[in-house]
């Protein structure tokens, strides 16, 4: 399973660290890492040099399964808690980014005329992807706002939410990026593996079958400045930590709908390496710098499935 961002222990100054083509836990996982952030740096770069020596063409593989062409970000906030920093900046981070050239590469990972993996039976579903746009900032008030909720209840509250209109209905291209209050714990399965929020990940990404048949994809970011997030997901403040490990669940949804548990990727997953890393879980330490409309914020760089390496360079919102 990985597509979550994981925690693993280390030193007293922490950081989120690489960990290409060695993750164990699942793709739509984005880790918590808590390594010293010098030795953790070094050791990203040493294992990205390695990852990338030699490399074919391709690094990233397609199983067949559907992306997000355009995506329409809905920012969800899971009750009247989430904090002041959420509220006040991710309405503009998410308007600026998804119209933005942090967008304009990912033509890289259109599925029109993409060779899938022999053996998935599936062929591609014929999609290109660009530029989304930002609908709207639902504030909702679910049942569950304390202790701990999994993600099966989470689906079940946004299929309640739809269904009393309270959040726009789903389409293939709408994405609801879930944003949930301190105190809070997120619980999410891989198999017979409970993971949980601030122990072994930072955010995730999921989908599933709504009505209909119609495709639910969704982000899910835990309170990250409380509890072990606050130290394991990423370097900065915490609106930086907010913005890297959205950035990275936005694009590994884009371009990975439907994430599937384990190591061993096959369909209805999208784009993905043999062994189920997706392409935000390649370059978890590198970062870059979007200038939106009202801020500048901190993204992460994404793998290039054209260059075998990470993205580089500064982002621009027009």
């Amino acid at each position: 399973m990985k597509h979550v961002l994981s925690i693993v222990s280390v030193l007293t100054m922490f950081t989120i660290s690489s960990t290409v083509g060695s993750m164990n836990a699942s793709a739509r996982i984005f880790p918590v890492k808590m390594q010293a952030s010098a030795q953790a740096d070094s050791e990203a770069q040493q294992r990205a040099l390695s990852f990338n020596a030699g490399a074919p063409a391709s690094r990233v593989l397609y199983y067949g399964g559907p992306v997000i062409s355009h995506a329409q970000i809905v920012l969800v906030l899971w009750g009247d808690k989430v904090s002041s920093t959420t509220k006040s900046a991710m309405p503009d981070f998410y308007a600026s980014i998804i119209n933005s050239t942090y967008m304009d590469w990912l033509g890289v990972y259109n599925t029109t005329g993409s060779v899938v993996v022999q053996g998935t039976g599936h062929s591609s579903s014929n999609q290109t992807i660009g530029r989304g746009t930002f609908l709207q900032t639902v504030q909702i008030k679910p049942t569950v706002l304390s202790g701990t909720i999994d993600d099966a209840q989470i689906q079940a509250e946004l299929t309640k939410q739809m269904a009393a209109g309270t959040l726009p209905a789903a389409t293939a291209d709408t994405l609801y990026m879930i944003h949930f209050p301190p105190g809070l714990k997120i619980t999410i399965h891989d198999g017979a593996t409970v993971m949980t929020s601030c122990q072994q990940f930072c955010a995730y990404h999921e989908g599933y079958k709504g009505k209909n048949g119609t495709p639910v994809f969704y982000g899910v970011i835990p309170d990250l400045d409380s509890m072990a997030c606050s130290l394991g997901c990423g370097s900065g403040n915490a609106l930086a930590r907010i913005t890297v490990s959205s950035s990275h669940e936005l694009i590994e949804a884009i371009t990975d709908g439907f994430p599937t548990p384990g190591s061993n990727p096959d369909y209805p997953q999208a784009w993905n390496t043999k062994t189920g890393e997706e392409v935000g879980d390649l370059c978890q330490s590198s970062k870059g710098s979007l200038k939106g409309k009202a801020a500048t914020y901190v993204v992460q760089q994404e793998f290039n499935n054209q260059t075998s390496a990470c993205t580089t360079g500064n982002y621009v919102s027009k």
